[in-house]
Order: C-alpha cells, then sequence, then structure tokens
C-alpha cells in the first residue's frame, strides 16, 4: 500500500506528464493577438488560449465560436500573417448575406449576442459549401475577414483551433495566466 505522500506525488507526475502532453501534442495553443480586427472583444495584445480542433464530433465548431486558422488569400494586398483570428458567422449548407451592415441567414436577420458590430461592405447571398464556414470580425468596417478572401469560404481543416479563453494584455503583464 502507498503512503498518502508517495500517492500524491505520483497523481502531481501524472497531472503534470498530462498537461505537458496536452500542450505538447498540438490539442491546446496560446496566441497573441496582432491587430484589431477583433475589437472590443479581443484587443491587440491580449493572450488567447486554444482547443485544437480535430473531430467534428469530439469538439464541433459553432456559431460565434472564435477560431485561430491559417491565412487565406485576400483580394487587395494585405499583410500575410501566418494565422489570423475571427468569428465564425456562417454554417455549412447556409446562405449567408450582409446587407446595411446586418448579416442574414437564410433570409433572416441574425441576432449576435455580443454585441453591435454593424459595418462594412455589403456582401451578395452565398451558398456555404459542405465543411466549410463564413468567418466575420467584430471590427466589421476594418478586417480582411471572408469578404475579402478570393474565396469567401475557409475549410475545416484550415481552422486550428477555437478560442477557450481570454487574457487582457493588461492582466497578462500582471501575471494572470490560465
Amino acid at each position: 500500500m502507498l503512503s498518502v505522500n508517495k500517492r500524491r506525488v505520483i497523481l502531481f507526475f501524472l497531472l503534470s506528464a498530462g498537461g505537458y502532453a496536452v500542450l505538447g501534442c498540438g490539442v491546446a495553443g496560446h496566441y497573441i493577438q496582432s491587430t484589431n480586427s477583433m475589437m472590443p472583444t479581443i484587443g491587440v495584445g491580449d493572450h488567447l488560449g486554444t482547443f485544437d480542433v480535430t473531430s467534428q464530433s469530439i469538439n464541433p465548431i459553432k456559431r460565434f465560436d472564435i477560431v485561430v486558422y491559417k491565412a487565406q488569400p485576400v483580394k487587395r494586398n494585405a499583410d500575410a500573417l501566418t494565422y489570423h483570428i475571427h468569428r465564425v458567422i456562417g454554417m455549412p449548407g447556409e446562405n449567408l448575406e450582409i446587407k446595411r451592415g446586418k448579416v442574414f441567414i437564410n433570409g433572416n436577420l441574425l441576432e449576435e449576442p455580443f454585441g453591435p458590430v454593424e459595418g462594412g461592405p455589403d456582401f451578395s447571398a452565398t451558398e456555404i459549401p459542405p465543411n466549410e464556414y463564413f468567418l466575420l470580425g467584430d471590427n466589421r468596417p476594418n478586417n480582411l475577414d471572408s469578404r475579402s478572401w478570393i474565396k469567401s469560404t475557409i475549410k475545416r481543416e484550415d481552422i486550428i483551433g477555437v478560442v477557450t479563453k481570454i487574457i487582457k494584455r493588461e492582466d497578462y503583464d500582471n501575471g494572470k495566466r490560465w
């Protein structure tokens, strides 16, 4: 029979090893926002923790999830960042349109529960293909999101992870961690 102290040491070791395995195997990620594309939700310099998307059944992507994804080709010149961060607005199989800053899904006005984010250009109705998504930044007037891409949707396999934790830059600088 193991003593209480030995059990604690073994438990600590197993939990530590499990944590390192999760981070080391690409199940979780840490990113820092470098643009104002998600203002006011995420500011420049804010730290983001993600859970990587590996399976539709284990961790499905849902509307309004904030995701980290591989950069998509854009219609105009832009900084070619490796990863971008935007919000999932359109889901596979839906018809999406933006008129006067308002998003319509299958002809119905989309109620966005995270606050007013109107603005930016209109976007003509488009059918979202299976296994693809339409992404928008919360700072709609100043963004290189799905409206700016050569192909306006992103394939699921180009989405790296879903943001699960946001730590404001000031809090992170003052020692707050996950």
